[in-house]
């Protein structure tokens, strides 16, 4: 049939109405007509009729199943020949599509006559890529295409396989497919063959490695995609049939690209499904561990979505190690990632929380983790997204799932509370706190509004803006916050309002306050603009925390805890209810009887202690109804038989009762005093004691004569009851005897007696005192003490750690001798004592418990020869400093008087110190120091001066330094005319000091704007200058010539280099020293004096206590008339305090220094010992033992001519060949030493330096001089290289100063040096000598031989031991020699 025949056909078709023989003729003959017919796009025409009449009419939708398979036929031929682009319409090709598959649904029929033509049309439609032709026109979802070809495969499958497996494996390893759409989906016809006859791919499937491998990322992309899908639809494991695969795949994990590696961490939950345990789970989980680290944010969000999603599966089993990584991405360093990490985490702790519940898993510390670790993020302060103010919402909404009962809330709380550690429940505090302020505003605030009903006058007005104000600190948008408060006061809807107090009632539940914020939501509307604050506001008001049902929950669990002698987790229950009790007691209501039971269970316990339930009740008793009577009994039995913190918080349990006078407290304190006195118990009887004195002052009045010599006599000086004691070797403490126990309770007793919150007086306070300063001091009676000398350290901690205490009250009562033996113990010989002083003392300061001029503490520690304390006394230093500049700037307006501004500056403290280091015995009123001296005593006024002048002290006001440093300048030319009142033999150091101290700010502030002085007068307490006169001044103003501008420049250069060198030096040694210190601690050896640098530890005073005792009790007298300035105390009750008036402006500051005559010369270079003298004395100290390798790990002290004294230490180790011995100090510096050149003795203990140690080799001995004058006349020659040669002192036989190894080291030089030698003549002239640094070729050198000793070198080296190991810097080198 020709092309007009099938033309024919078509117009015969299009007639309606045609019965099926009629229609089966004609699409047998069209189909006849078009089989012959080649594929001619030109032929459109011819078959347009054909097309239109299959098109229309409905016999696409004919119901004849043989009509339907001819027209598919037809059409599938008319597509072929004209193909490419296909005749019919997308409608129509939908259609024609519909009725093809409902045609493949037959394919399963072979033995059907229609089949062949069947396959027809699957020819066609593969040739014709009729799959391109559904994508195009949108028919992905048209009919079951998937199931069509899987049907087809199946069917088909041995005569397909080669086909598909050649053109897929052509697809991966040539990267070309015939297809350009095919090409880019093959991953996808993998996937759906796969599903439907996977036997077909099993040799494709290795192919993928290197599509893995490839360099194109969207390759890896679909690879890693694919291999995901083929895993989770099978159940074949990668790792064992196809293992390089597997190993390709793993190394997607590290894949440069991460899009690659989030896809891989995607994919890996079906290999974890699929794959039994101990097969490639390991590695899968190892690989996913490590990109918890990944570089990028989205990776590492990936891999803990990842983990979460695989524990989800299997909690119970699954690793606890890659749960804690993931955990641990809350500290991430992007905010970021926090923020989504939590996310996941909170989803995983629902689910959790969730099999808990039902039963499925027991409760696992490792997901208990999660709630405390996002507990931590409030104290991030790099960002605001983590406040407390927002976690609180995190833990009220998102913590427990919303139906988790609260029985279930109080077993997880239980839990991870139990994981606790200190910064943990400070941030829980912080929440807690921060909740309780808010609540008690929000009543303040609704209390307001119900008082004044319609008129609001303006004091209320201005009352409820201050309520608004501080509401609005605890939401992230203040202002907003602000805003919304006042659009709430707007309302007029009083059960509003009615609803906010029902959630802030502690006895509401969770059901009920659900039910109180959906009718709040509901009054204002959920399209209210402020709707989200509304919602906020709605749960913090709520106590959806800890609310009074898990309360009781948890007070059930506790009881089941005690009855089953758990004691582990009844401290941890007792440890949550006493935190919740703190701000929110009356949770605790309706809980009475459940405590009662406890005190009564826990006193039948003996492994278990009552003292955390007695705090409980204490705490909480006002919101309780418990009488006394019912447990005073056993709170009488507690004070005198149980431990020392039960006995606490039975008094403050029985306090809390009773008033303070009342006659129970007359009773138990005889019983109290009848048991101490017998010598029961007595740590417990003393705590007794002192909580009465405390709770129930009208008490201890009675009796406080008595109680405080009885501690005195009986207890601190006396072992009495320490041998009345049946069990004497018991101790509580394996550090301290019971004597040192017993000694240090009874100073706690006796301070506590002192701290009540009512008491104005003391009678005995004074006393007090005296016994504390006795014990440190160790006079009087006090040197009767018998503790060991490794005791004595806890004791001294203790005395000084209660004076601070009791200078938070009775400051006014603290002498100027008491206030210096307190702050030297910044420079107390045991390191420990250090260490917790100052800890103490940082703490009452930031609480502003103390009066600022304690803090000049932490400038004498800020150079201690502890690294940690030097760090942490420099840290409390600026910190406190920081916060008295931020007190200041917040009073001085509402200071009126002038004095009042003055002492409270934070600048004052410098007052203070220079009196203190005034008061050093060190410190020697003649010009026997020179500038390494000066910087040594100086060293702490002078870090006290560069932190006050730093940029945070006085922030927000313009020039804050430059108001600073005008305080400081007043204030040192205030004292520069001042006397010390205590000791006017000080005067003269006092003034050397001002000096300094002036010198040293100018310098520090240079290039500052100096701001105008309106105010000239400066006042300094009383009770340690007075004003000096004229005369007197200026005679004290010739003897300080010497400290002049260049003098203190020098100084400070001295005092840089030696902190560098100290910061260098403790960084190396630091964690050995600190073991050695430790070890010497407990072997008695911090009584041993500590040595900053070369400067031994300050005495208290120069003189002695008994000398000042008259002025102590003529201070005592007058009290109230001459206190000690308190300036600035927090804690303590305002005292008049009387100053001495002093004028020093800065002008006349100025006309000071610059009025002055220039210094005098004068020879600071001490008498010193030669060379022959320390041979001599090595000999005969050492005739036994000689300098070689004999002494050997024996000990020996070398005499240290800068710190005059001896310094200990063992021999490591002996060089033949330089003839120099490595010894290892006691301070922990190691050192090479020539024992020849040094004075030397064996020893054989660690006892410290002693007196008669500076009585055998006193610096000014006489001999020194002559032999020293002797040496010299052998110096003959002076050798100096250019600034790029090497400088070094060689040695001659006739002045036998440096052996020829010594020759061999070499000193670094500078562009220009000059060597000066001073002359001392026997007049009192002085000239100098000056040889200019000569610049020489190497090969033409000049040599000079001079006897330089240890002390010469140690001045120049920055007072090292030993300079020769040192190199050092000629530039300006000064070599200072006596003749």
């Amino acid at each position: 049939m020709s092309e007009l025949g099938i033309e024919e056909v078509g117009r015969l078709l299009s007639q309606p109405r045609l019965n099926k023989d009629t229609l089966v003729k004609l699409l047998k003959k069209a189909e006849s007509a078009l089989s012959v017919l080649k594929q001619d796009p030109s032929l459109q025409a011819q078959l347009k009729p054909l097309c239109n009449s299959l098109s229309k009419n409905d016999l696409l939708h004919h119901k004849d199943n043989d009509v339907k398979l001819l027209i598919g036929i037809c059409c599938s031929e008319i597509m072929r020949v004209l193909a490419p682009e296909p005749p019919f319409s997308d409608a129509i090709l939908k259609e024609i599509f519909r009725l093809f598959i409902g045609i493949f649904n037959d394919l399963g029929d072979t033995e059907s006559p229609f089949f062949p033509r069947r396959m027809k049309i699957i020819e066609n439609a593969a040739t014709l890529k009729c799959y391109v032709i559904l994508l195009d026109i949108g028919c992905e979802d048209l009919g079951k295409p998937n199931e069509l070809a899987s049907l087809v495969i199946k069917n088909f499958e041995h005569k397909l396989e080669p086909f598909i497996r050649t053109y897929l494996n052509s697809c991966m390893l040539i990267g070309k497919s015939s297809g350009k759409v095919l090409g880019k989906m093959h991953h996808r016809v993998i996937l759906e063959v796969f599903r439907c006859s996977p036997q077909i791919l099993f040799s494709v499937i290795p192919n993928l490695t290197n599509e893995l491998a490839s360099d194109h990322v969207d390759v890896r992309l679909e690879a890693v995609w694919l291999i995901g899908q083929l895993v989770s639809l099978s159940k074949f494991r990668l790792g064992k049939d196809y293992p390089s695969l597997f190993v390709e795949f793993l190394q997607r994990f590290v894949d440069e690209s991460a899009q690659v590696r989030i896809a891989a961490l995607e994919c890996v939950e079906s290999c974890i499904i699929s794959d039994p345990p101990g097969g490639e789970e390991s590695f899968i989980l190892k690989a996913i561990e490590d990109r918890l680290l990944d570089t990028e944010d989205k990776v590492r969000v990936q891999a803990v979505s990842t983990v979460c999603e695989l524990a989800k599966l299997n909690m119970q089993s699954f690793p606890s190690e890659i749960i804690s990584q993931a955990i641990n991405r809350l500290r991430d360093r992007k905010v970021s990632v926090r923020k989504l990490v939590l996310q996941k985490l909170l989803d995983l702790y629902h689910c959790y929380c969730d099999k808990c519940f039902k039963g499925i898993i027991v409760i696992n510390s490792c997901y208990e983790q999660i709630p405390c670790n996002v507990l931590l993020l409030c104290l991030n302060k790099d960002t605001d997204a983590f406040r407390p103010k927002i976690l609180e919402l995190v833990f009220a909404e998102d913590l427990f799932p919303p139906s988790l009962s609260p029985e279930e809330r109080a077993s997880h709380w239980v839990a991870f509370f139990s994981l606790f550690t200190p910064p943990h429940i400070k941030a829980f505090n912080t929440i807690l706190s921060q909740k309780k302020r808010l609540h008690s505003e929000m009543q303040a605030y609704l209390t307001l509004r119900l008082q004044a009903k319609e008129y609001l006058s303006e004091e209320a007005q201005d009352k409820i803006l201050a309520c608004f104000t501080k509401m609005s600190c605890h939401f992230p948008d203040a202002s907003k916050a602000v805003e919304s408060f006042h659009s709430l006061h707007q309302m007029k809807d009083k059960n509003i309002f009615k609803d906010l107090r029902d959630l802030c009632n502690e006895s509401s539940t969770f059901g009920s306050a659900k039910s109180t914020r959906d009718s709040f939501i509901k009054r204002i509307g959920s399209k209210h603009q402020s709707n989200s604050f509304f919602k906020a506001l709605l749960w913090k008001c709520s106590h959806s925390l800890l609310n009074c049902e898990i309360v009781r929950c948890l007070v059930e669990q506790l009881l089941k805890c005690i009855k089953n002698r758990e004691a582990k987790d009844a401290d941890s229950i007792f440890e949550l209810l006493l935190a919740v009790s703190t701000t929110f007691p009356a949770l605790l209501k309706g809980t009475d009887a459940y405590l009662v039971d406890f005190v009564k269970l826990l006193s039948d316990e003996p492994n278990m202690s009552s003292d955390k339930c007695l705090q409980l009740l204490a705490k909480s008793c006002h919101h309780l109804s418990i009488q006394l009577s019912d447990i005073y009994q056993y709170l009488e039995r507690t004070c005198l038989e149980g431990t020392r913190a039960e006995a606490k918080y039975a008094i403050a349990l029985i306090s809390s009762l009773v008033r303070p006078s009342d006659k129970i407290f007359t009773g138990l304190y005889k019983r109290v005093k009848d048991a101490l006195f017998k010598g029961c118990n007595v740590p417990t009887v003393l705590q007794s004691f002192g909580q009465i004195a405390r709770f129930s002052p009208p008490t201890y009045d009675k009796y406080e004569k008595e109680f405080v010599l009885f501690i005195r006599n009986k207890i601190i000086v006396s072992d009495e009851l320490v041998a009345a004691c049946e069990d004497s070797s018991y101790s509580e403490d394996d550090s301290c005897s019971l004597s040192c126990q017993y000694k240090i309770y009874g100073v706690k007793a006796l301070v506590k007696s002192y701290l009540a919150e009512k008491l104005t007086s003391r009678q005995q306070i004074n006393e007090v005192f005296n016994i504390l300063s006795g014990i440190i001091l160790e006079e009087g009676t006090f040197k009767s003490i018998n503790i060991s000398e490794h005791e004595k350290p806890y004791l001294r901690e203790v005395v000084v750690k209660s004076i601070l205490k009791l200078a938070t009250k009775w400051d006014s009562y603290i002498s100027p001798d008491l206030f210096y033996l307190t702050i030297l113990r910044a420079k107390d010989t045991s390191s420990i004592v250090r260490a917790s002083f100052l800890q103490k003392l940082y703490i009452l300061l930031k609480e502003n418990k103390l009066p600022k001029r304690y803090a000049c503490a932490f400038a004498l520690a800020s150079m201690d020869s502890l690294g940690d304390i030097r760090n942490d006394s420099k840290r409390f230093m600026t910190e406190v400093l920081k916060k008295l500049g931020e007190k200041y700037l917040n009073i001085e307006s509402n200071l009126e008087k002038e004095e009042e501004k003055l002492t409270n500056h934070p600048a004052y403290i410098v007052v203070y110190l220079v009196h203190i280091l005034a008061h050093w015995e060190d410190f020697r009123p003649d010009d026997s120091l020179d500038e390494g001296g000066y910087a040594e005593l100086s060293s702490p006024l002078i870090v006290l001066l560069k932190a006050l002048l730093g940029p945070d002290i006085l922030v927000g006001i313009e020039n804050g330094v430059g108001i600073i440093a005008l305080f400081l300048v007043r204030i040192f030319s205030a004292m520069l005319k001042a006397e010390d009142a205590i000791d006017n033999r000080c005067t003269q150091k006092l003034h050397k000091l001002s000096k300094i101290g002036l010198i040293v700010t100018k310098t520090l502030s240079k290039g500052c704007k100096k701001p105008s002085d309106t105010s000239p007068v400066i006042l300094l307490p009383s009770s340690y200058y007075k004003a000096c006169a004229r005369e007197s001044y200026s005679k004290e103003n010739g003897c300080n010539e010497i400290i002049d501008d260049s003098f203190v420049k020098r100084i400070l250069k001295a005092h840089d280099s030696s902190s560098q060198a100290s910061s260098e030096f403790m960084g190396k040694t630091q964690s050995s020293s600190l073991q050695s210190r430790a070890k010497s601690a407990s072997s008695g050896s911090q009584n041993k004096p500590v040595q900053n640098k070369n400067i031994e530890a300050p005495k208290a005073c120069s003189r002695k206590r008994d000398e000042c005792s008259d002025k102590n009790d003529k201070n005592e007298n007058n009290s109230q008339k001459d206190k000690v300035s308190s300036c600035g105390s927090g804690g303590a009750n305002p005292m008049t305090v009387n100053f001495q008036s002093l004028t020093g402006t800065e002008s006349d500051s100025v006309i000071l220094i610059e009025n002055e005559n220039p210094p005098k010369k004068r020879n600071c270079m001490k008498t010193i010992e030669t060379r022959e003298e320390k041979t001599n004395c090595s000999k005969d100290c050492g005739e036994k033992l000689n300098s070689g390798a004999e002494l050997v790990g024996r000990r020996i002290k070398v005499w240290d001519p800068f710190a005059m004294c001896y310094s200990y230490g063992t021999v490591r180790s002996f060089c033949s060949e330089k003839l120099c011995h490595e010894i290892v100090f006691d301070d922990g510096e190691q050192d090479l030493v020539i024992l020849d050149d040094e004075k030397w003795e064996t020893v054989q203990d660690t006892t410290a330096f002693k007196e008669e140690d500076l009585s055998r080799f006193h610096p000014n001995d006489c001999s020194s001089k002559k032999t020293l004058g002797k040496k010299l006349s052998h110096a003959s020659k002076l050798k100096a290289l250019s600034s790029r040669e090497a400088c070094r002192i060689e040695r001659s036989e006739a002045t036998d100063t440096f052996g020829e190894d010594e020759a061999k080291e070499q000193y670094s030089s500078s562009d220009e040096a000059s060597i000066h030698l001073k002359k001392k003549v026997p007049s009192d002239n002085f000239y100098d000598t000056t040889i200019p640094f000569m610049s020489i070729t190497s090969n033409q050198p000049y040599s000079f031989t001079l006897p330089i000793t240890l002390e010469h070198w140690s001045l120049l080296s920055q007072n090292t031991r030993h300079p020769r190991n040192r190199r050092v810097s000629l530039t300006n080198l000064q070599l200072i020699v006596s003749s």
